[in-house]
């Protein structure tokens, strides 16, 4: 019991500090292996614009970033309907997006190495789109689970923060805000050694996504006991 005591009691609709560490690595994982095998990003849109702007004006392809675009934004309309049926998402329909997620990866990570890039940068662009707009925040932090820009400023503001207030709250929003541009770097390093060495390397992912599932289900009970 003084365990469960220990464990902040999650607000609706948002999700633990664990289990943001866990979902921005594998955004860096994921993109490191889309951009070593395809030369395009997944869930960093902006490198898909700069890449789209330069091969049309270069006259290369520039129709194979397009489509990640489409997708990216076929998945933001998607978590946009789901906010606008229910806004304060319940934490067991954030667990189903979750699976869903998971499922998507382990389907592709089945596909043959050689399967042509589409297959596998529309379906996680889609699924970037999701997580951007459903995963925002995590342990009372904003934060961007697809990429990394976003978490920098948001760190660099968190230590200013702590400068002028110093306060425990501002610390652990600082100190949470660097793990989780941390584990980007981290899961981007990951992605690229496994993306160069192992065939089927979205299998690492699948397991990062796996833990981040079972972080989020026990992190979820344990938070509705204290409530309780």
């Amino acid at each position: 019991m003084a365990y469960l005591r220990s464990i902040p009691v999650l607000p609706r609709g948002e999700i633990g500090i664990a289990s943001a560490v866990l979902m921005t690595a594998v955004a860096g994982y994921i993109d490191a292996f889309l951009y070593l095998r395809h030369q395009v990003f997944g869930f960093a849109q902006t490198g898909n614009v700069v890449f789209l702007a330069v091969g049309v004006v270069k006259g290369d392809e520039w129709a194979k970033f397009a489509w990640p675009l489409l997708a990216y934004l076929a998945g933001l309309v998607v978590a946009q309907v789901l906010r606008t049926l229910a806004p304060s998402l319940p934490s067991r329909a954030l667990g189903a997006v979750l699976v869903f997620q998971l499922l998507v990866f382990v389907v592709l990570a089945c596909l043959p190495v050689g399967a042509p890039a589409a297959l596998f940068v529309i379906p996680l662009s889609f699924v970037g789109g999701l997580r951007l707009e459903l995963f925002r925040t995590a342990g009372g932090i904003s934060f961007v689970s697809i990429a990394t820009t976003g978490n920098l400023m948001r760190f660099v503001s968190a230590v200013a923060d702590l400068v002028r207030g110093r306060s425990s709250a501002q610390a652990r929003a600082a100190l949470a805000t660097a793990v989780v541009v941390v584990a980007f770097l981290v899961g981007a390093l990951c992605g690229a050694a496994i993306a160069q060495s192992v065939g089927p390397a979205l299998w690492g992912a699948v397991i990062l996504e796996a833990v981040s599932i079972v972080v989020f289900i026990a992190q979820t009970r344990a938070s509705h006991q204290t409530a309780a």
